[in-house]
Order: structure tokens, then sequence, then C-alpha cells
């Protein structure tokens, strides 16, 4: 494309309305023609205010970074961000409708459907993945392959030098020395997106960490390549529901992380992208706006919330010399990340901050939102990115010896919300690997189902171990049902002396939703799927395959929205 940068993409599907978005080079006008019932003559043609997006360029280490494997600068695209949105309204309920933008002398064209009525529904289908954290470097990077199960044969060999290691890489975890996955990260996450498609959602959950860095340009230009640009255009058919990871309030690596406490102008630069490109439905509070919304679709509402500012702020140095170990837990604790304060981030201009504890403005609000879903009979699902019942990377409290300072358990707090207003399902990310929780804390049969999706096309890790990668797991999560790492084991085989995956293991993949309608209610289906790689004896990957993993949940629903024991 010659002028549009990002091609169209939709959010915030509703029922009567549609916002289509995109971004162009130049500071000029362009056109959205959309086309279909209820609009006046059939069609409806908008001329667009252009909003340039100055945050959006590249800094001087974006533009002089290096990548081993690339090209220098061949992932860069020209200078120029400017923005355009329109809310189409009027539109009507379940109905197919036909768009046109025009761009300079870009012409894109695309279709959606709106969201059904709560009266007239019979099935939804939406996605739900996370841990993105795209980068121009996914392009040539294998991630480390933690081990997990594995059913009879073990791996190949890991040494420096094996077969292995000569076509895909081996790398070093924790002391010992580990197989590299087959695909990079950039096309496991393609093939991901490949098998989405196929499955055609009326919409995508995206909770969390979309790129390796808010504030690093690049990893946005990647993340909208894959999802409104040339590799793959699925977000102008698909409307997206995003959330704030932890990533996005980090710089990148080139331009110096989080910052120092003196100076934390990098992660409000962060967050701003961020807001720059994701307009989310008011939640009343405009300093917070895109950071927690919530979402109608027919039958179901999509609550999200921003989980990465917890006050009190808390950090491992206040614990030291009183850390508990093992799997001592002495409470949730009050903050998720230990990487700035918002006393900091407040000093440094920021104003968007949301604190997520109870009694905060974001609390008040989502139990609001909770309370009048419940009312309405919808059948309630919540996203965000930090997952409170984790057994992996990011399950321990902040004042635990092994904690990666970046712990969920803090948002375990909303789980007396999420129990007492029947919320059917929490999809959240961050430790990068698939995971599903149950918590019943009242003993009635019901609870919630936790899930950790963050295996859309970043890391492939396993449950947190006691010591290095062949030790006994430590099981922080007492609530934990199912993990790929742990329940879906590795089958080997040898052919003609060659060892060659066959079935199981961690993979890319997505959680995959069905809701349909029946005679007293809904049934929910819940599917963790994933990407696996075919490999032939000399070790090439010849294809991708759709499989699904051995934990499928299916809840039925009442009529009133809550889930049946």
């Amino acid at each position: 494309m010659r002028d549009l940068r990002v091609l169209p993409y939709l959010q915030n599907p509703a029922s009567t309305s549609m916002t289509i978005s995109w971004v162009s080079y130049a500071d000029v006008p362009g056109t959205l023609t959309v086309r279909g019932p209820g609009l006046g003559g059939g069609r409806r043609r908008v001329s667009t205010t252009p909003q340039p997006m100055p945050i959006l360029g590249y800094t001087d280490a974006e533009r002089a970074e290096e990548i081993p494997g690339l090209a220098k600068g061949s992932w860069l695209l020209r200078e120029g961000n400017v923005k355009h949105v329109v809310d189409v309204e009027g539109l009507r309920p379940g109905t197919h409708y036909t768009y046109e933008v025009v761009q300079g002398r870009d012409r894109y064209q695309g279709r959606f459907r709106t969201a059904p009525s709560v009266q007239d529904w019979d099935r939804v289908t939406f996605i739900a993945m996370s841990d993105h954290e795209t980068e121009p470097r996914g392009r040539v990077t294998r991630r480390e392959w933690a081990p997990g199960e594995v059913a009879g044969l073990g791996r190949p060999d890991a040494a420096a030098g094996s077969t292995w290691d000569g076509v895909f890489g081996t790398t070093v975890l924790a002391g010992a020395r580990v197989l590299r996955y087959p695909l990079t990260e950039d096309e496991g996450y393609l093939a991901n997106l490949r098998v989405v498609d196929a499955s055609r959602p009326d919409f995508m959950m995206f909770p969390g960490d979309l790129v390796q860095g808010g504030g690093y340009q690049p990893g946005w230009d990647e993340w909208f390549r894959c999802n409104a640009g040339p590799a793959g255009d699925r977000l102008g058919r698909t409307p997206a529901l995003t959330a704030f990871g932890n990533w996005e309030s980090f710089g990148g690596a080139v331009n110096g992380g989080y910052g120092s406490s003196a100076d934390r102008s990098i992660v409000v630069r962060s967050r701003g992208k961020y807001h720059a490109y994701f307009d989310a439905p008011d939640n009343g509070t405009p300093e917070h706006r895109d950071n927690y919304y919530a979402i109608d679709y027919g039958p179901l509402t999509v609550i999200t919330l921003d989980s990465n500012n917890g006050e009190p702020d808390d950090d491992t140095e206040n614990y030291e010399g009183n850390q508990a170990v093992g799997r001592e837990y002495r409470g949730p604790g009050t903050d998720t990340q230990n990487n700035f304060t918002a006393a900091e981030y407040a000093a440094a201009g920021g104003t968007d901050l949301s604190d997520f504890n109870p009694g905060s403005t974001q609390w008040r609000w989502c139990e609001a939102q909770l309370a009048d879903a419940r009312e309405r009979g919808q059948i309630i699902v919540m996203q965000w990115h930090h997952s409170p019942f984790s057994s992996g990377e990011h399950g321990l409290p902040m004042y635990h010896k092994d904690t990666s300072g970046q712990g969920g358990t803090p948002m375990r707090q909303y789980h007396v919300l999420a129990e007492r207003y029947g919320v059917a399902a929490v999809i959240c990310g961050h430790s990068e690997l698939f995971e599903r929780s149950f918590v019943d804390e009242d003993g009635d049969g019901v609870g919630v189902h936790y899930y950790d999706v963050g295996v859309a096309g970043d890391g492939l890790r396993g449950e947190r171990r006691v010591a290095g990668p062949d030790s006994e797991r430590l099981s922080y999560n007492p609530y934990r049902q199912w993990t790929a790492d742990r329940d879906e084991p590795e089958v080997w085989e040898d052919r003609d002396g060659v060892r060659v995956l066959t079935s199981g293991g961690k993979h890319y993949g997505h959680l995959h939703v069905e809701v349909e309608r029946t005679r007293d209610g809904a049934r929910m289906t819940m599917t963790p799927v994933h990407v696996f790689p075919v490999v032939d004896t000399d070790y090439r990957v010849t294809r991708t395959e759709r499989r699904e993993y051995d934990d499928k949940v299916v809840l039925s629903i009442r009529p009133d929205g809550r889930v049946r024991p």
C-alpha cells in the first residue's frame, strides 16, 4: 500500500454501530463508504478529519538499530502517522455490511457483521490470545522450548552441535541446554492467526502484551503488519477487544526500557502509543479511557480491566529478610509490577494510570458493570493481562523469594466479584503458557474458570520449577486444572533414526469459544487450540496443523446468564 500505513481495523462492535479506524502517512482526509440495510439509500459516505499522531514516530535509537539476520532498517516504514476514525452508527443488529476506504492512491474494501440483538441470536464465536509481543527480531528468532512432560521416548539431543542444534538451534535455560522451537516467533504467530481466520470468529480478545514494548514503534508496525497489513487483514473484518499488558508500558530495550526513577517519560510515551491506536467506549473517567471498558455483544458482556497499576506501590525490596519460600502464600498483595511507581509516572507527566485495588475508581466501575450485566441476564466474560492464578513464571506474589516482580496474585481480589455476579470465564495472559484454573470459593459447584492464553506467538514457557528445567514443579497455584506443559505430554517417534514429534507438547495457540443458544439458556464451549508444526526426518517444517488440546470445557448457562452447577 502506498498511502495507507495501517489498513482499516474494527473496534467497539455493537448491534447498531461499529468503529472503523486506519492510519495514513499523509495528513489528508480519507473517505469511508458503508453499504447495507438501514443506511440512507443503502449507502453512507463520510470524509474523515485526520488526526496526526507524532507520538507514533521512530526514535533515533530505533532508526539506528541493527538486528542480526535482517538488513539494517528493512523493517522500518516511511515517516508519517495520521489516524482516521469513523464511528458508524444507525446500523441494524446481526447484519452484514460492506465498506470501502479510499486514502490517496489506496483503496481498501472490507466487510463486517454487527452484533446480534439480545433477543435474536443463535451462535457467537470468539477467539482469545495473549502475549503476541511482536517485534521485527521475531522474524529470525526461535524461542527456547521449555521441557514439559514426555510420554515414552525422550526429546532429541539438545547438545551443541547436535542435529537439532544445527537446524533449529538450542540454548541454555536455567543452567540446562534445551531445544529451540522449530518455528520462529513470526512463523508461529502467523500460523496461529491463519487457524483463527479459518474459524471466522465474530470478535477477538487480546488480553495484553500485544507488542515487545509499547514504546517501541517497530513492535507496533509488526503487530499491524500481521493483523491489519500485508501479512494479514483480519481486523478489517473482525473487531478487536484489547487490554493493556505490562509490555505496553515498556519502552523497548533500545529506548531504555522503563527509564529511571528520575525519568519515567518513556513509560508515559509507551502507554500513549496504545491510547493512540485504540479507542474504547467511555468508562466515565476521561483520564482512564481505553484502560477499562465494557462491550455488549448480543448475549455476552465482555468487561476489560487494566491490571498494570496497584496502589499502594510495592517492590521486592520491601521484603528483604522476610520473604516467602516454596508454596507459602500470605495473601494477594497490592501491586503487579515493581518497575515504576505511580508518583514517578505522574512526575513524568502521566495522568492515565488506574489503580485496580478495592475501593479504586476502576474497582467501583467494574462492580457497577457486573451488577448491570447480571441484572440484564447477560453471559459475562472478563479479560485483563496478569493471570491471578498461575503456575508459571509470573504466578508468585511480590513478597516471594523467587518472584519475577510482576506476579498477578493481586488480581485474585476480583474473584469475589466474579463469583458473586456469576462470571463464566476470566481470560488473561502474562506467564506465556496455556493454563486453566477453576476457583469455587463458596463451594456451590459453579465457580469461575480462569485461563492464561499467553501463547499467541512469543515465549513457550512451562510451569514454574523449583530449580532448573528438569526439577520438580513448584505447583504454587492450587487451583490449577490443566496446563499444556503437564497434561499434554510430547510423543516422539524414531523414524529412520531421527526423533520426530508426532503429538502433544507446548505450541502456539489460542482459546476458541462457542456460545450457542439452547431451549433453556445457552451452551458455552471453551476449546484450547494449538498450531502443530509437522517436521520431517530432515528437520524441515513441512506444514502446520490445527489441533485441539484435551481440555474442552462445556458450560450450561441459565436464562439469567449464570452458569449451572
